[in-house]
Parts: C-alpha cells; sequence; structure tokens
C-alpha cells in the first residue's frame, strides 16, 4: 500500500492527498482511492499495471495509468 501525491506544478511540492493505492498482485492492477475535495477528485479505479523496464534506486517498479501511453502527447 502506497499513500499519494499531488504534484503542485507552480509552486514545484508535493502534497498528500486523502486516499490511497495498493497493487493487486493476482490481477495485475493498482486499486487507487481518491477523497480529495479540495480539488475535485473523489471516487477509486482499478487500473491495468505495467513493470518498468529499467530498475534503479529513483526509477518507478511499475506504472498504471487509464490512458495508452503509446499514443499519449
Amino acid at each position: 500500500m502506497s499513500w499519494i501525491l499531488h504534484w503542485d506544478r507552480d509552486a514545484k511540492i508535493k502534497q498528500t492527498v486523502p486516499g490511497f493505492c495498493a497493487y493487486l498482485p493476482d490481477s495485475g492492477e493498482m486499486h487507487l482511492r481518491i477523497g480529495d475535495e479540495q480539488r475535485g477528485t473523489k471516487g477509486s479505479w482499478d487500473l491495468p499495471v505495467r513493470h518498468c523496464k529499467n530498475a534503479g534506486p529513483k526509477l518507478p517498479v511499475f506504472i498504471a495509468t487509464n490512458v495508452d501511453l503509446t499514443v499519449w502527447q
């Protein structure tokens, strides 16, 4: 389980968001629950997960998205 952070682009800071995410290894999904009334984001999602090709101390282990990254711009 992990906590969720919001990246404020203008202030260049990360702020905690009410919610959590958890990796579900049996289904290969990430369960994400957010209840951020300040930013108007509330809901829960199960997103497919892909393992990252590169490994390293500051690199993610996997990525989950609801957008096809091969066509994202």
